[in-house]
């Protein structure tokens, strides 16, 4: 009886130590998983960015997006510890929102050039039609 005990007591150690081998790798899975979204993310905007022409109108806005995806990217692959998961996360966000703002200041930017060549554009005609007006009087 007490063989038969003492098997039990084993086989139901080794069943718990199985079932908490399972739980504890299931979990670990779920936290080192990278931010994958976040990242791609990030990349469509600083893309996004890029035709936008945010080198030219906005490029510390453009290149804080780059070296944010990129320090990211690199605390993925160095750690895959939940709070550096995390932290990952939050910075491929920043970066994401980097970008579209850098886009936004680029459209600005050539929003503002185009204006600028306008008024140009206007004053040049303005000074013409002065200058001929006042010859035919």
């Amino acid at each position: 009886m007490k063989m038969i005990q003492l098997f039990d007591a084993r086989r139901a150690v080794g069943a718990s130590f199985l079932a908490f081998s399972l739980f504890a790798s299931v979990g670990c899975a779920s936290v080192s998983r990278a931010p994958t979204d976040a990242f791609q993310a990030a990349d469509i905007a600083i893309a996004n960015a890029e035709k936008e022409e945010a080198s030219e109108f906005a490029p510390t806005e453009l290149i804080a997006a780059r070296n944010k995806i990129a320090a990211a990217k690199a605390l993925v692959e160095k750690s895959q510890r939940e709070k550096d998961v995390m932290r990952a996360r939050r910075m491929a966000d920043e970066a994401r929102s980097d970008a579209e703002y850098a886009s936004a200041r680029a459209r600005d930017g050539r929003e503002q050039a185009v204006n600028a060549d306008l008024q140009k554009n206007n004053d040049t005609l303005r000074e013409e039609l002065q200058r001929t007006s006042g010859g035919m009087q």
